[in-house]
């Protein structure tokens, strides 16, 4: 059970992180929306002032999704600078230590708690909200029309199609003007270009397999001389015009790939990471950012045992002093995690060994600050 302290502590906590995320928000909606205003209003559906605000209201807290996974932690380390700098400031400190309670018995385990409920949310925002909306990041502002995207062609290393085609519809998983390019070992002893008016992305569903519904193919399935490999992946369907496409290459891949893989939830993540269909490079990309799901509350909670000793260190040389030394080193911590990103791609490390190297340098230096704390 947690005290009367305690319990201050952690809604303290809550508060200071609802506050910035508050912050953080109303300042890109107020600045976003200065610049781009327009288009909520030439995209007005006849509701007038009140169409308009909804609308409005909706793109921003769609944005808003988005900008807490990706500004959580920093929010956790700047939320645990500004608790503690509190306490110093207000004296609620010493009367514990008078009593002879140590320091991180006071602080720790409310901190911990509130971290532990952060992380809990940004995972439950993460997992269930943004598990297929990651095409929210590109979503146009006040339009009631869905999102175009130009595609950018991928290959299916299972099969080898270059699945290609004109626009991209991400919330509605669709292609228009499709092209699909099968090779030889597909469509017999020659490339054919599979053209479509559209495709249609299914996910899988029990025993179907994932893949493309391609309406009025050219040329006519019938006329294709598929090979026994081709049959397995070029299915015909009742209607003599189309064809299914069996893949793993879903909308998100075929624009803004990089971008969009960070808010699939941890299931996707290790199921495309297991999919014959991505690239290796792909592959050691999606493993650096499922490892990095694991260090990333470890981290958050490290930071509360290197604030307390800094801020409330037993030779203390002022509260403004204490402040800018804690964000130094917890800016310090949170920088780590973005240079570590860059090592696999140059060869240095593992994509695993890059995503923990972080806490390599986070624990001994937590630990070596433990005796400098007032107690």
């Amino acid at each position: 059970m947690l005290t009367i302290f305690e319990r201050y502590l952690f809604r303290q906590f809550l508060y200071i992180n609802a506050i910035y995320f508050c912050v953080i928000l109303g300042l890109f909606t107020i600045i976003d929306l200065f610049d781009n205003v327009d288009d909520f209003l030439v995209h007005g559906d006849g509701n007038g002032a009140f169409g308009i605000a909804a609308r409005i209201v909706l793109y921003y807290s769609r944005q808003g999704m988005l900008i807490f996974d990706t500004a959580s932690i920093p929010l956790i380390a700047i939320s645990v600078l500004t608790a503690i700098l509190l306490l110093k400031k207000n004296g609620q400190v010493k009367p514990f230590l008078s009593a002879g309670v140590p320091t991180y018995r006071i602080i720790t385990p409310a901190l911990l708690l509130g971290v532990s409920v952060m992380m809990c949310v940004k995972i439950v925002n993460r997992e269930v909200f943004l598990s297929d909306a990651g095409h929210y990041q590109h979503a146009s502002r006040g339009s009631a029309e869905k999102t175009l995207h130009l595609v950018v062609p991928k290959y299916d290393h299972a099969s080898q199609i270059l699945i290609d085609g004109w626009a991209v519809y991400p919330e509605e998983k669709r292609i228009e003007k499709t092209a699909f390019l099968l090779p030889p070992d597909i469509a017999g002893n020659d490339m054919i270009n599979l053209q479509a008016a559209e495709a249609k992305f299914y996910p899988q569903k029990g025993k179907y397999p994932s893949g493309w519904l391609l309406k009025d193919v050219h040329p006519r399935p019938e006329t294709i001389p598929l090979t026994q490999k081709g049959k397995k992946y070029i299915k015909r369907t009742r209607q003599p015009d189309n064809v299914y496409v069996v893949s793993e290459i879903g909308p998100d891949l075929i624009y803004k790939a990089n971008g969009s893989s960070r808010f699939l939830s941890t299931t996707q993540l290790v199921s495309r990471i297991n999919s014959p269909a991505i690239d290796a490079n792909a592959a050691r990309g999606l493993e650096f950012d499922l490892h990095m799901r694991l260090v990333e509350p470890i981290l958050a909670g490290m930071m509360i045992v290197i604030a307390i000793p800094i801020i409330l260190e037993r030779e203390s040389r002022g509260l403004i002093l204490s402040a800018g030394k804690c964000g130094f080193w917890l800016f310090i911590i949170l920088a780590s995690t973005y240079v570590v990103r860059f090592l696999p791609s140059l060869q240095i490390s593992e994509p695993v060994q890059a995503a923990w190297l972080p806490l390599f340098f986070v624990v001994p230096f937590a630990i070596w600050m433990l005796d400098t704390v007032e107690t």
